[in-house]
């Protein structure tokens, strides 16, 4: 392992729309500002790849299955009647459905970026756009990045979301429109290819049938091709979110996904200039971490 890793010292650089975080000569994470996704997928900065500290790649990007699953990215799929997500929206009564309405989620400006031995932050606006253009919310994004030891680091990431359409809005998930066990919406990991079947852990000990059940924590454990390590994700709700502790959407099969699903039970009613603050953390985990020390993890990233 290098000095880098071992003092934990974190760098940001920005490329071509990019901003990578770098442990030494490694590169932890990679925000992606202004991707050129196709508008039929609803364009959004996403992270990708995320890496453990071994250098183990934890997020997969455009997979033919879901080419709007791009690593780890804050999205909705039913916005009164406009689709953040990307792809068919589901409408009640008819399934998936191919309409005019993907949106998109654009960068406006930085607010802050700092860099420090122990950190990295990133702060920006966001302005959430219709198919047609209109700004219906504004967002304030800050990802921190942080925490490191020889084998793991946390993100915690905050999206402050302001209602400025002039409507009432309504954020909600296939599962509100009808169709069950499909609540995603939010933060949303998509994992590699390998980690299909993996293992799946929550706070209260539950193994199976995680999905839509409340945890304050949930982690996904996989394994990579070729070097046949195992690495863990570890998604940990903040104690100060609305609805805290979050349901989950999760699968292994066909797919590794997992998502705090804010909305997966019932809809969040934005009033006009009304907001909506949520934090997530995910620790990045090499290895398969026993139940103790996830939940170590967790009630300090939750801190």
């Amino acid at each position: 392992m290098s000095r880098a890793a071992v003092d934990g010292t974190l760098e940001l650089a920005e490329d071509d729309g990019r901003v990578h975080v770098r442990l030494g000569d490694l590169v932890l994470a990679e925000y992606v500002v202004a991707p050129p996704t196709p508008a039929g997928d609803s364009p959004k900065p996403y992270l990708h790849p995320l890496r453990t500290t071994a250098g183990e790649t934890v997020t997969a990007v455009r997979p033919h299955d879901h080419t709007w699953h791009n690593g780890l990215q804050f999205t909705m799929a039913h916005l009164s009647g406009e689709n953040f997500w990307g792809g068919r929206t589901y409408v009640r009564g008819r399934g998936y459905t191919p309409l005019d309405n993907n949106g998109s989620v654009g960068h406006v400006r930085w607010e802050s970026i700092e860099s420090a031995a122990d950190h990295c932050e990133l702060r920006h606006e966001l302005a959430w756009r219709t198919a047609a253009g209109r700004r219906w919310l504004t967002e304030h994004r800050t990802l921190r990045f942080g925490d490191v030891s020889a084998d793991s680091w946390t993100l915690t990431w905050t999206s402050r979301l302001r209602n400025t359409s002039g409507r009432e809005l309504r954020w909600g998930s296939p599962v509100t429109e009808g169709r069950d066990t499909a609540g995603y919406g939010g933060l949303f990991w998509r994992g590699p290819r390998s980690f299909t079947g993996g293992t799946v852990r929550t706070s209260d000990g539950r193994p199976d049938d995680a999905m839509g059940h409340r945890a304050p924590w949930l982690a996904f454990t996989g394994r990579h091709d070729e070097s046949l390590r195992t690495s863990t994700l570890l998604f940990a709700d903040g104690p100060a979110n609305p609805g805290f502790p979050t349901a989950w959407y999760v699968r292994a099969e066909p797919f590794p996904v997992v998502s705090f699903a804010t909305t997966y039970h019932r809809p969040w009613v934005f009033e006009p200039e009304e907001e909506l603050t949520l934090t997530h953390h995910v620790v990045v985990l090499d290895g398969d971490p026993d139940p103790a020390r996830l939940a170590e993890l967790a009630a300090r990233a939750a801190e």
